[in-house]
């Protein structure tokens, strides 16, 4: 699939953090429960998030807009969560469904945000279905299904509660070595 436009460059984007899983969701929007869709994810700095990458990792995204008072709040928590937790095992993604990639780009510099950050695809829409408020969240498992879908704001504790037993199963390569 080519990328087209600046609004396009990240074609596949969030989908690839959800892209722990080993094969593609059936067609139609994925449901909670199902293995979530392969596929990688360009960033706006241009760089490319391999969904092999993020096999084994428990993966977050959350579908923000500039223009989202209750979206814009949650991004400082999603910094603290990518900062405090990336080296258990855990991936965050924050995909944009604003207009304008440089708008995009002058707000995450002017915050100092370091958790990566992508535009909205068609992509991503066509397997995860349409948003229909901001901020929405996706949280996939080590082995690649979504197991939450969730529309509004969440608190660090509710985040960190829906983490926790996520976190705590072990990647699939060291269940495969204690058998």
């Amino acid at each position: 699939m080519a990328v087209t436009h600046g609004l396009r460059r990240a074609v596949a984007l969030a989908a690839a953090f959800f892209g722990c899983a080993f094969g593609v969701a059936a067609a139609g929007p994925v449901s909670v429960d199902m293995p979530a869709p392969v596929l990688d994810v360009r960033l706006i700095n241009g760089k490319v998030v391999k969904a092999r990458d993020l096999r084994g990792k428990v993966v977050v995204t959350m579908i923000w807009a500039t223009w989202s008072p209750a979206a814009r709040m949650q991004l400082g928590e999603l910094q603290r969560l990518h900062s405090g937790s990336r080296g258990k095992g855990l991936e965050v993604l924050a995909l944009s469904i604003d207009e304008s990639i440089g708008e995009v780009r002058e707000f995450w510099r002017a915050r100092g945000y370091t958790m990566p950050v992508a535009m909205r695809s068609d992509a991503f829409f066509d397997h995860y279905g349409r948003v229909s408020t901001t901020p929405m969240y996706y949280i996939v498992d080590r082995q690649g299904v979504l197991r939450h879908r969730v529309a509004g704001t969440l608190g660090s504790e509710a985040l960190a509660a829906l983490l926790k037993p996520l976190l705590a199963d072990a990647p699939p390569s060291e269940r495969v070595a204690r058998h």
